[in-house]
């Protein structure tokens, strides 16, 4: 059971129906309120959940640093951010509001004395057109479109939708992922090998879908992704074998082909500022950028 605000408890399991059941009434914008990403980062951004009027409030602590994402309430948005406001302001001297999306802002009537909103282009999401990504059509993506030709020119593979049967070797596939790539040692990565491992050994439990690739019957990439919202489809991870020309285009293409068809728009989620991320995302042509903000105090 979820406390009632000011109480707050650990996001866990037993919280995804209502969660969820949330979500689908209110369509979220941004890649973060998933219960699957919620979930699979929770230990990583220690989110706490408490009951807020007809929402939630969603606290999370990451490098010492305490503050809340944006108030899931379709209620009076600035009363909320001043109840976050309130409960910050003895357990920090930065409070701060994070990952707020286009259509709350656009939704609040904020006040210019109190708040200061600010753009958070590192935490951006990436909308593409799925129909757009399943065809790689035209001159804008010829590069994609080449890679991918070359990777079903050389290679005998088979595609499988993930199920809970194939987790285990997901597993194996992703510890070999990261041992290729030093995750240990690169806090990002490392962070992210945690949600991973989150997402798939409760995969059973959670609303998430998945594919693999398979060469000579071993696994050598993955991809991770739910519905967002009613017409799109959010991917949490995608990793690829090392070596593999085309391999990355082969998964997302073959994933969308597969499981992302009802969904008009996908949602690669956000670049965190790493410029190689960055340009990889946008030689995908997004049909536009999800902005996200960061709100304080004055």
């Amino acid at each position: 059971m979820i406390p009632i605000f000011p109480k707050f408890k650990p996001i866990e399991l037993t919280n995804r129906e209502v969660l969820e059941g949330y979500f689908r009434e209110h369509p979220p914008l941004v890649s973060e309120f998933t219960f699957t990403n919620l979930f699979g980062w929770r230990k990583i951004q220690n989110y706490q959940v408490s009951k807020y009027r007809d929402g939630f409030l969603v606290l999370k602590e990451f490098k010492a640093k305490i503050s809340f994402l944006q108030p899931l309430t379709t209620g009076n948005q600035a009363e909320a951010v001043q109840a976050c406001f309130g409960y910050l302001k003895e357990k920090t001297e930065f409070p701060a509001i994070e990952r707020a999306g286009e259509d709350f802002i656009a939704a609040g009537a904020w006040d210019d004395s109190q708040f200061v909103i600010s753009e958070d282009r590192d935490n951006f999401d990436y909308l593409y057109d799925t129909k757009e990504l399943t065809e790689l059509a035209g001159e804008k993506f010829h590069d994609k479109k080449n890679l991918l030709n070359q990777f079903l020119k050389k290679y005998q593979y088979r595609y499988q939708n993930l199920t809970p049967e194939l987790v285990p070797e997901c597993l194996r596939f992703e510890h070999e992922w990261c041992e290729d790539r030093d995750c240990e040692k690169i806090e990002g990565l490392s962070h992210e090998k945690c949600a991973v491992l989150e997402m798939l050994n409760n995969f059973h439990s959670l609303s998430s879908k998945g594919g693999i690739i398979r060469i000579a019957e071993k696994i050598v990439a993955l991809t991770l992704g739910e519905r967002l919202n009613n017409d799109t489809m959010v991917i949490h991870a995608e990793k690829a074998k090392n070596g593999i020309t085309g391999l990355y285009q082969a998964i997302n293409w073959e994933f969308l082909k597969n499981q992302a068809q009802d969904f008009r728009f996908v949602n690669r989620e956000q670049d965190l500022g790493v410029e190689g991320l960055r340009r990889a995302k946008m030689s995908y042509n997004p049909v536009r950028l999800i902005k996200k903000h960061r709100i304080t105090q004055r």
